[in-house]
């Protein structure tokens, strides 16, 4: 059950306020700009492959932590109260094996020159399965840069006169100015400064823990007090996720070394987790303080009525800052895999046209992104119709990191049972938090029809 009574923020921002979101808009602006400046095509693609600790650190975390996390999260807490931490839980064993996952492909992408999550397919599964995997990731990418267009909207319209229309427009054409100057270099440089937001939001989250009336409760219990059903979706959409997160394979080629391959991973799962336990309690203390509201913008709400004024205000820019740091990495990691693995690959351009293209099907993606962001306004579905995608797509991945030698005709059909697995149900069912199961099931059935079919082909031949 889902409350659809808006309550409107109270807490409306202050010339302050609007300064502080200006001079956040113009810096980041700046350090795109300038990141731009005698910038070679590798640094425009993938930072030159010299990403250091404390740079991956950030770009991991912070492109982690935009809508999915701050808005659609801390509703699933308000909707299902401790239950919805599963999710988290199955994140943690994810990045577990992701750590060891990500060390090999690593290698692999270091040698072969891997610029996004679909070479891999190309190169160990052949041109099918790369050109299918190509289709699911620029979906899946677009997906979330839609979703934070969305969140990035909500929260201005929630807090100023400025329209939910208006807001879609603001956002998309501020991050498509800076993508266009700097590329993958501008989202990286750009994400430290995010990142600061980000920890700063802690600070106000801390803040509003320690001063509330209300004291969260945490009973063992209650995270088993929602159905099954629900408890094995949350953890699996977790626990794939990384897997099939083609902004972190991204980041992954992008890293120097393994040494610092391993400390970033480490340090950006450890903050994951911290923002993700704090978010927790938050979405536990709106949940009792302020009931009947729409859970989708609780944590806008929550902020605005329980913290003082200004406070409620500078958690506007900073929720505004993790949200952006997501939607630049979404979009240039759908550019990527349009420019890249598509028109690439297929040769409607060439390699060394490869700034013009990407900044071409920049602009017309922030477009369809913003066309998109006008029509589909419901978080927490949008959410998980995009997550059940990647976490099918995740589990294919496993497999194929279990047992490499796994047949072409699996991969091929896994990834077009995924497809059919979540459209269909969404079209026939309606998208909830079970479409998880519905993926992964279909998914599993092409990987074993795969199987079949290989087996009866080599009998043949």
């Amino acid at each position: 059950m889902r409350f659809h009574v808006s309550i409107k923020a109270k807490a409306m921002l202050i010339l302050t306020d609007y300064i502080i979101i200006a001079v956040y808009f113009i810096l980041i602006l700046i350090v795109g700009f300038w990141t731009g400046k005698g910038q070679g095509k590798e640094d425009f693609l993938i930072s030159g492959r010299e990403l250091k600790s404390l740079q991956a650190t950030s770009t991991i975390f912070s492109s982690r932590i935009g809508a999915a996390i701050l808005l659609t999260y801390t509703a699933l807490v308000y909707l299902y109260g401790l239950g919805a931490y599963w999710y988290f839980i199955g994140s943690v064993f994810g990045l577990f094996v992701f750590y060891f996952f990500g060390a090999k492909i690593k290698k692999i992408a270091d040698k072969e020159k891997f610029y996004t999550m679909p070479d891999f397919f190309f190169f160990f599964k052949g041109r099918f399965a790369g050109y299918l995997a190509t289709l699911i990731t620029i979906i899946i990418m677009f997906g979330w840069v839609v979703l934070n267009f969305t969140a990035g909207a909500k929260l201005v319209s929630e807090y100023t006169p400025i329209s939910y229309h208006f807001s879609v427009i603001i956002v998309g054409v501020i991050i498509l100015l800076y993508l266009l100057a700097g590329g993958f270099d501008a989202v990286v440089k750009t994400d430290i400064i995010q990142t600061v937001g980000i920890f700063l939001l802690f600070v106000l989250m801390m803040y509003l823990l320690l001063t509330t009336d209300t004291k969260p409760q945490l009973i063992f219990s209650d995270l088993f007090s929602i159905p099954v059903f629900k408890i094995v979706s949350f953890f699996l959409a977790g626990f794939f996720i990384p897997m099939a997160s083609p902004e972190l394979w991204q980041r992954v080629y992008a890293i120097k070394d393994d040494r610092h391959f391993k400390r970033s991973l480490f340090w950006s799962s450890v903050f994951y987790f911290i923002i993700g336990f704090i978010l927790l309690l938050i979405g536990l203390v709106i949940r009792t303080d302020i009931p009947g509201i729409t859970a989708e913008t609780s944590l806008i709400v929550g902020f605005s009525r329980l913290l003082p004024v200004g406070l409620a205000g500078l958690s506007v820019v900073i929720i505004y800052s993790s949200v952006s740091s997501s939607a630049d990495t979404y979009m240039f990691t759908t550019a990527s895999s349009v420019a890249q693995d598509f028109l690439e690959k297929t040769g409607l351009t060439k390699s060394e046209n490869m700034r013009k293209t990407m900044r071409i099907s920049m602009v017309v993606l922030m477009i369809l992104s913003i066309g998109m962001a006008l029509v589909l306004k419901d978080i927490i579905d949008t959410t998980f119709f995009f997550v059940s995608l990647t976490m099918s797509l995740g589990f294919l991945m496993l497999v194929i990191w279990i047992y490499p030698k796994i047949n072409r005709y699996s991969v091929n059909l896994s990834i077009t049972f995924c497809l059919i697995g979540v459209i269909i149900p969404a079209i026939f069912i309606g998208i909830s938090e079970d479409l998880v199961i519905y993926a992964i099931g279909l998914c599993t059935v092409g990987l074993l029809i795969g199987i079949v079919v290989y087996y009866i082909k080599r009998a043949r031949s």
